[in-house]
């Protein structure tokens, strides 16, 4: 009999009731059943074995060679075809008894192909198990495995853009761009077309092969003129994944903008809705048009593969606007719509998005946890999550775990992209609160530099402007400060949230001094503390800025309100770095 599977003693014995569904079922009917032997024989052996030391039972119960060199002695003693043979059988036995669909899968993963149907749904549905409880590389090895399996070309098709996108979850991006492609020459309908190109250019585009990414899309487009609306899903996707590269985004941007404008339908509902972010980056939209012309759009109807565009980039328009708790249910809806099983862009878009509102709200502890569980992004680079957690570091005091945090990254061999300027300015950060504002300012200017070239404007997405006002401030260049911070304010009132308007008057009335400079302090103040939204993030330097400056007018009454004021926000958001400088001002 098979000696590495269970047994019947009362050592073995699984407790009489029948076993449910998912469970392990009785070892030594298995091994009978599956061996071909009378089960008082099956028990009988294993106890024998057991008392000679051969055998041992693990922490499940389950019988074990009691050493792996005894198991690969007796096993390698078997020829193959008997082995592959016995694991077929144990497999069917499993399956008839209603066990585990993985524990009849991890057989089958040592079997040839069986040539029927119920092998490759044992496998697919052992798939679903594993992606459920996020284990991509065991869900790869079942998707390999049932690719052994004879399924039409379409199956195939799809099970390889199934495995290439778990291979891409698995961090194989090689492997999973050959098994993309190789479905991509399949034939398949449309909409499984599209899958498979939107998930190959995703995986381009994450190693950095941008301009095939982009033909990989056109060229499918191409193969799409009797379906106009997946041509369209096919462009935004298109449009979003352009945002990895400068020349590329300028060049899509132009022709959505153009078509865009004169012929709105032509582009869809997701992409007005990236025409409306873009709008937004580039300080050309306020904040109460944006929202409605988002609203709009995501009460017209729009096709299910279109949809992951429309949620995610709405999501991130609503953060922006300070509408956390509505871009918070789009950020939630967009995720449940995943297919957990394919690669899809905007995935790791919706999981940026959930972080900014997250540090939106000053949540720092999850924010870290956040960073944390990375998962597959664009580039081995720093993500957008990474920025944030940088921040969140220098926030709560820990500034030598933020120092060491940003070593792990080498900026020379990251290639251009947005999120890269994002993390440019959280280094800018850390530099800042670490004594170094000649550092901070260069960090701050590069990023502004790489923000203006993407013809991202507005300081709602990287207020690099105020941040270096503080810098030429610190190194005593008042002129440079204030025009600045004044252009800032400008630009932030065409977005017009109290976030970024309290941010650029915190700054300007810093820059100002004087009666005027008090005056903006208080209007920053005013601003942020009557937001709808949590803006205490912002709240707490300017209540700081205001406390200083009320501390040089001699008002020191004034600015002990304030300190305090800002010294028991900061605590209660966990801002330890804040607090310690509302410490030493009062």
């Amino acid at each position: 009999p098979p000696a590495h599977a269970p047994h019947r003693t009362t050592l073995w014995r699984t407790p009489s009731p029948p076993p449910a569904q998912g469970s392990a079922g009785d070892p030594v009917d298995v091994l009978a059943e599956a061996a071909g032997a009378d089960p008082a024989r099956i028990e009988g052996w294993l106890a024998a074995m057991t008392r000679l030391g051969l055998l041992r039972p693990d922490e499940g119960g389950r019988p074990r060679y009691a050493h792996p060199l005894l198991r690969d002695a007796v096993l390698t003693g078997w020829p193959r075809p008997r082995r592959e043979a016995v694991h077929r059988s144990a497999a069917e036995a499993m399956l008839r008894r209603g066990d585990r669909v993985e524990a009849v899968a991890r057989h089958l993963l040592r079997t040839p192909a069986v040539g029927l149907s119920w092998a490759l749904r044992v496998l697919r549905d052992a798939v679903t198990v594993a992606v459920h409880d996020a284990r991509p590389a065991d869900a790869v090895g079942y998707l390999r495995r049932a690719l052994d399996e004879p399924v039409s070309d379409d199956l195939r098709q799809r099970l390889l853009t199934e495995l290439g996108s778990l291979e891409y979850a698995s961090a194989d991006t090689p492997a999973a761009i050959a098994r993309l492609a190789e479905a991509q020459h399949l034939p398949a309908e449309p909409r499984n077309r599209v899958r498979t190109a939107v998930a190959l250019g995703t995986a381009l585009a994450g190693r950095g092969e941008i301009r095939t990414a982009m033909e990989v899309l056109r060229r499918t487009e191409g193969r799409l003129s009797g379906h106009p609306g997946l041509a369209r899903t096919v462009q935004t996707a298109t449009a979003l994944l352009s945002d990895e590269d400068l020349a590329t985004r300028q060049e899509v941007y132009r022709w959505l903008s153009e078509t865009g404008r004169h012929s709105p339908e032509l582009v869809g509902t997701a992409g007005q809705a990236l025409l409306v972010r873009y709008a937004a980056t580039a300080a050309l939209i306020s904040a109460d048009e944006a929202m409605v012309r988002v609203r709009d759009l995501l009460a017209q109807p729009t096709d299910p593969l279109a949809e992951p565009f429309l949620l995610g980039t709405a999501a991130a328009v609503a953060q922006w606007a300070d509408e956390l708790d509505e871009a918070e249910r789009l950020v939630e809806r967009g995720l449940a719509g995943q297919h957990p099983a394919l690669l899809h862009p905007m995935q790791h878009a919706l999981l940026n998005t959930r972080a900014d509102i997250v540090a939106s709200r000053g949540d720092h502890a999850r924010l870290l946890a956040l960073a944390a569980d990375r998962g597959p992004g664009p580039g081995s680079g720093p993500t957008n999550r990474d920025a944030h957690a940088l921040m969140a570091l220098v926030h709560t005091g820990r500034t030598d775990e933020a120092l060491h945090y940003a070593d792990r990254f080498d900026l020379r061999e990251v290639p251009e992209n947005w999120e890269l300027n994002r993390y440019l300015y959280a280094r800018g950060v850390l530099r800042a609160a670490t004594g170094d504002p000649a550092g901070a300012l260069h960090d701050f200017l590069e990023c502004g530099r790489r923000q203006a070239a993407r013809e991202v404007i507005s300081p709602v997405v990287t207020p690099w402007r105020t941040a270096v006002a503080e810098c030429r401030l610190a190194l005593g260049g008042g002129p440079e400060a204030l025009a600045l911070a004044t252009e800032e304010l400008r630009l932030a009132r065409v977005w017009n949230t109290p976030r970024t308007v309290g941010r650029a008057l915190r700054v300007l009335g810093t820059a100002t001094g004087g009666r005027r400079g008090l005056e903006l302090a208080e209007e920053a103040v005013r601003t942020l503390r009557d937001a709808p939204a949590d803006t205490d993030m912002e709240l707490i330097p300017a209540l700081l800025a205001q406390g200083r400056q009320l501390l040089g007018a001699g008002e020191r009454g004034r600015a002990r309100a304030r300190l305090r004021e800002a010294a028991e926000l900061a605590e209660r958001k966990g801002a330890l770095r804040w607090l310690t400088l509302a410490g030493q001002a009062l």
